[in-house]
C-alpha cells in the first residue's frame, strides 16, 4: 500500500500477530488497520487504542478477535480548520450483526477516542466498517453524540458490491459533526477492489 501511494504518511495500528498459511507455508504476519495521510496535510494530533479486548501477540484466536481504532486530526490550510478523523473495523460475531453488550462498548470506546483527538470547534467525523446493520445501538449511541450518519441518510441502498454473496448489505458507516460542512459524499460501486464499496466525503 505505500509502494502505491508514495505521497502518503503510513500509519499500521495491529491488533493481533500470528501466523496466516499459503497452502502448507507458514506465513508470520500482523493484522490491524492502517490510515494513510497525504504529505501535504499537517497531522497535528492521533490516538490509538483498543474498542474491544486488547493487543494479542501470541495468534488471531477465535472471534470475537481484537479490535483498535485509530483517531488523527488534521489542519486544512483550505478550510482554515481543524478535522478529526476516527475510524475503526469493528468486531465480528459469528451470530451474526446484531446488538450486543460488546457492540454496545465498543461504540462507546470509538466516541471517547475521538473526543480525545477532537477540540471543540473541530470537524469530528467517525467512520469504518462497523459490522452492524443501520438500525444498530452503535450508530445509536453515535448519533447521541451528535453526529450525522450519511450512507442510510443520503439514500444508499448498500456498502455492498456483487463480490458480496450473504445476505445484509451494510457494513461500512460515515458519520459527520456537521452535515452542513459536507460538499460531496458517495458510495463507489464500480470500479470493485473487494466485497465492501468505497466511501468517498469530500469537505
Amino acid at each position: 500500500m505505500s509502494r502505491a501511494l508514495p505521497d502518503h504518511v503510513a500509519t499500521f495500528c495491529p491488533a493481533a500477530q500470528g501466523v496466516l498459511w499459503d497452502a502448507d507455508q507458514p506465513i508470520p504476519s500482523q493484522w490491524g488497520l492502517a490510515t494513510f495521510v497525504h504529505k501535504s496535510v499537517p497531522i497535528i494530533g492521533q490516538v490509538q487504542g483498543f474498542v474491544h479486548k486488547s493487543y494479542s501477540p501470541v495468534g488471531y484466536g477465535d472471534h470475537p478477535r481484537p479490535r483498535s481504532a485509530h483517531g488523527i486530526r488534521i489542519y486544512d490550510d483550505r478550510l482554515d480548520r481543524s478535522i478529526s478523523v476516527t475510524h475503526m473495523h469493528g468486531l465480528r460475531d459469528l451470530n451474526g450483526k446484531m446488538d450486543t453488550p460488546a457492540r454496545a462498548d465498543q461504540a462507546r470506546r470509538l466516541l471517547d477516542l475521538s473526543q480525545q483527538v477532537s477540540e471543540p470547534d473541530d470537524l469530528r467525523i467517525v467512520c469504518g466498517d462497523f459490522n452492524v446493520e443501520p438500525d444498530s445501538e452503535t450508530l445509536g449511541i453515535l448519533a447521541g453524540a451528535g453526529l450525522s450518519e450519511l450512507v442510510t441518510g443520503l439514500g444508499f441502498t448498500t456498502t455492498r458490491n456483487a463480490q458480496y454473496k450473504k445476505p445484509g448489505k451494510f457494513a461500512d458507516y460515515m458519520l459527520i459533526s456537521d452535515a452542513n460542512a459536507m460538499q460531496g459524499f458517495d458510495v463507489i460501486y464500480d470500479p470493485e477492489v473487494s466485497d465492501h464499496c468505497p466511501l468517498v466525503l469530500r469537505t
